[in-house]
């Protein structure tokens, strides 16, 4: 009885040992494809990239949450803003047309890449300087009117100063009244003035604009450069292929064959 009874167990044991090696190796299995698929998925991921040029084209700030997750917060002076949101959702709806898992995933080689490059930034530079109303923000009346009445403040202090260092005393409500009757006739064409200066102050941004967008767009189609993008992830493929569980299941089944030759 005892005989019969050794084979029977060690036989038993054997299955639910060979029962359970499969529930691990389909285990493995399945961490090991979530694994391939999350690293494609990270790899081709580009709305993080597109969220981060979002806001810094609107200049957001960031700030850290106990130093594990980040928050973006709108600029508290919008008079500092360079665009509009017209444009910035322009720009975003165009830049979405290169930055695309669609084009990383592409095929292209050096001379496809030069000339996608030289229609984006022809084209691109055209519209920008014919539409600049539409991308950069324009200053206020109230805005020009401000700046105005800040460089009479600042003529009012100069002649005070110079005033103090003559030994004279002055008026410092006489000499804004001169200084007003002064521009008098000729507000209209200061506040013009000024309005045109802060309008090259906006458009002086246009080339480093103009310059990090185009890398942007030159990075992706980089890595699409002869299929490299979509050849990286097949070889992580075949990698992970190499070393994962099947070598080791024939390895760890041939022995126990063997064990079931000696029974």
């Amino acid at each position: 009885m005892e005989e019969e009874y050794n084979p029977l167990a060690e036989n038993t044991a054997i299955a639910t040992s060979l029962a359970q090696k499969n529930s691990i190796d389909n285990q493995n299995q399945y961490y090991q494809q979530e694994q391939e698929t999350n690293l494609a998925e990270a790899q081709l991921e580009c709305e993080t990239t597109l969220t981060r040029l979002y806001h810094q084209l609107r200049q957001d700030f960031i700030t850290l949450n106990n130093q594990e997750s980040i928050t973006w917060n709108e600029i508290k002076d919008q008079k500092k803003r360079r665009l509009t949101d017209d444009g910035v959702n322009r720009i975003m709806e165009l830049m979405s047309f290169y930055v695309n898992k669609e084009n990383l995933l592409s095929n292209f080689n050096e001379e496809q890449i030069n000339g996608i490059m030289l229609r984006f930034r022809l084209a691109f530079s055209a519209n920008i300087l014919m539409r600049y109303k539409l991308y950069f923000r324009q200053p206020t009346f109230e805005e020009c009117k401000d700046i105005f009445l800040l460089r009479i403040k600042d003529k009012q202090k100069l002649k005070l100063f110079a005033g103090e260092m003559a030994g004279v005393k002055l008026d410092s409500k006489e000499i804004e009244e001169n200084l007003l009757k002064e521009y008098e006739n000729r507000i209209e064409q200061e506040l013009a003035k000024i309005k045109e200066e802060k309008k090259k102050e906006m458009l002086s941004e246009f080339e480093m604009l103009f310059e990090q967008l185009s890398q942007l767009v030159f990075a992706t189609l980089n890595r699409a450069w002869k299929g490299e993008e979509r050849g990286s992830i097949r070889r992580h493929t075949n990698i992970s292929e190499v070393i994962g569980n099947r070598p080791q299941q024939q390895k760890e089944t041939g022995g126990m064959l063997s064990r079931w030759k000696r029974n």
